[in-house]
């Protein structure tokens, strides 16, 4: 696992910033999470937009994850709890793997605790909303085009 700290976007940060101290003194499920992604934040290099490298993993970011132990392949969009939906692949930044991609590169293994177990993860390419958008998504042998008014369910699917 890449120890290395992660790159967040100014936008994401505040965003992701608001959203720790909003649910940090609630009655949220699972208080841990919230402590590892304000963590996470805390040590973040958070930079503009445009100053962030093409194959970090950002919110809204699509991800293509290579399982270290199954050797299967696995697609996900890093999202905000209320668009979250597992069945979907969209994985709130407040799940286990969520906060273990965030800000985290194309070749970096990263390993998140799951309900299963610990699983080790290497993503191997990551996609943004204008390229997602315009080219496609390569999903195994199908090809599946996303749009920016594809209507997302609000499933709040935290961890």
């Amino acid at each position: 696992m890449t120890d290395r700290c992660i790159i967040v976007t100014d936008g994401d940060v505040d965003r992701l910033r608001r959203l720790v101290r909003a649910l940090k003194y609630s009655l949220f499920r699972d208080q841990r999470q919230i402590e590892l992604l304000d963590e996470a934040l805390e040590s973040a290099e958070v930079r503009r937009p445009d100053r962030v490298p093409k194959d970090v993993v950002r919110m809204n970011s699509r991800v293509r994850v290579l399982d270290s132990d199954t050797r299967q392949r696995g697609m996900y969009t890093l999202v905000f709890p209320e668009e979250a939906s597992i069945s979907q692949g969209l994985i709130s930044v407040l799940a286990p793997l969520g906060i273990a991609l965030l800000g985290r590169k194309r070749g970096d293994i990263i390993e998140a605790r799951v309900p299963g177990g610990i699983r080790q993860l290497r993503i191997e390419h990551v996609w943004h909303g204008p390229e997602i958008t315009r080219k496609g998504v390569q999903d195994g042998s199908r090809r599946r085009k996303l749009r920016s008014f594809e209507s997302i369910p609000r499933t709040a699917v935290a961890a």
